[in-house]
């Protein structure tokens, strides 16, 4: 960048440095902060009398800090959403705490209990007293997966001072980012050692959803350095996360928190007794991008490089561009078959509480990658983990939805009607219209709500 103030033709001596160049820093860094955020706009010119042309400079306008730390309308928003759900859902109450409670001492449990029986299997190998093959393959498979997970989330950050003294500023958002990871892994241990088929999700993943929440809001009112702009600044090696992306994943975050109370069969069961929840229901089903989406920013994924130039490196273009249109691909998937589909069918009460269980699987998955992800990174910008491997790792996990497809097919296939409905609202996403959306949307509530149909 060149400095704001001409040379005008004079020699530097030799005690005279040239003006160091600013660039925006990481939301995640150290650095000070500008005193203010200078948005330049390109100067216009007039036509005098004579017809001669002069250049006017237009005055630059300045957003503060301040005015950057001003709580947005989706704030109010989303809190007005967190109490309806909560409130009408009947979780407010000491058995509530309790079961939370008792979700995490089990998976601490089943934690100590999987430490010992690896312990054993060790045990017996040093004495000799070999068991069967298949067992120490299933353990040893089990603790790659554990141990990886562990290495690229908790121990190379730690090693990077993440979460040690050296991390001095933005505690809120380091820690409650530390506390997620800890939420995450407790949840995941128990659905996959403690589910119960009866249609009821763990509140653990509750809470969890809430940490999400606050992790995205922190990070908005915290780094509030971060460029603005429509591109997202995530699909690319060297880029900056745009502020605008930070604030649209807060939507996707109460989403997540919608589906952990819906996706309850008592919590649901609650929501319907009274008028509060039934208006929750409705406007998770039918109109979360109609009511809700207005009040968050909108990043594209064709302007994923528009605004940052050389973002990427010439040797990772083309992977990117192919990764982009993957992650747009998933979207879509995500959107209409993954959200409005299973939910139109939780709706109408077609899926049996015994086969809950992949649903239940599927959002878990959603739900620690729409942290994990920003999470990656910001691993990947302050260069602690390549972004070959980051962009990478972000791929699998949502494309690993993908895996519920012979599971959930079935259920696809046992109603054709509905996915003619799905299918409709999928085709008309491309008109890129959201009235035509809205209509979408609201014809179907009427459909299921009012239609004399066998789906």
């Amino acid at each position: 960048m060149k400095s704001a103030v001409p040379n005008m033709g004079k020699t530097l001596g030799p005690k005279e440095d040239l003006p160091e160049k600013k660039e925006y820093t990481d939301s995640s860094s150290d650095e000070s902060e500008p005193a203010a955020m200078p948005v330049p706009v390109a100067p216009t010119k007039t036509v005098g009398a004579s017809g001669n042309e002069s250049v006017v400079e237009t005055k630059k306008t300045v957003e503060s800090l301040q005015e950057r730390g001003k709580i947005p309308s989706s704030f109010f928003v989303t809190v007005l959403i967190i109490i309806l759900n909560q409130a009408s859902s009947g979780i407010y109450s000491i058995e509530s705490l309790q079961n939370c409670w008792s979700s995490v001492t089990t998976s601490l449990q089943m934690m100590n209990n999987v430490l010992e029986y690896t312990k054993d299997l060790m045990t017996s190998v040093y004495e000799g007293n070999l068991r069967g093959t298949k067992e120490y393959l299933i353990a040893a498979g089990v603790t790659a997966v554990v141990a990886s997970w562990i290495c690229v989330f908790v121990w190379v950050p730690f090693r990077a001072g993440v979460w040690t003294h050296r991390a001095i500023r933005h505690k809120v958002h380091r820690y409650m980012g530390l506390l997620f990871i800890i939420q995450y892994a407790l949840a995941v241990v128990e659905f996959m050692t403690d589910y119960k088929n009866d249609g009821t999700l763990s509140l653990l993943t509750n809470s969890l959803a809430i940490n999400g929440i606050v992790q995205a809001y922190s990070a908005y009112f915290s780094f509030r350095v971060l460029p603005k702009g429509e591109d997202a600044g995530y699909y690319s090696d060297k880029g900056v996360l745009t502020r605008d992306f930070v604030h649209e994943n807060v939507y996707f975050q109460l989403l997540c928190f919608m589906a952990s109370t819906y996706y309850d069969s008592g919590r649901r069961e609650c929501m319907r007794s009274n008028l509060p929840g039934k208006l929750a229901e409705l406007l998770y089903v039918f109109f979360p991008y109609v009511l809700i989406r207005p009040f968050f920013p909108l990043t594209s994924f064709s302007k994923s490089t528009s605004r940052q130039k050389n973002s990427r490196s010439s040797d990772l273009e083309r992977f990117y561009q192919i990764g982009t249109r993957m992650v747009k691909i998933f979207y879509l998937w995500a959107k209409y078959f993954l959200g409005f589909h299973i939910q139109y069918m939780i709706y109408l009460d077609l899926i049996e509480p015994q086969n809950m269980k992949i649903v239940h699987g599927v959002f878990l998955l959603n739900l620690g990658t729409c942290s994990l992800g920003v999470f990656l990174h910001t691993l990947r910008f302050k260069k602690i983990l390549p972004p070959l491997f980051t962009f990478s790792l972000y791929l699998f996990l949502i494309y690993a939805t993908f895996s519920a497809v012979p599971y959930v097919l079935n259920l696809f296939v046992m109603h054709p009607k509905l996915c003619l409905v799905t299918l409709a609202g999928f085709l008309l996403n491309f008109t890129r219209n959201r009235k035509i959306h809205a209509v979408w949307c609201f014809g179907s509530m009427l459909l299921l709500e009012y239609g004399d149909i066998d789906w």
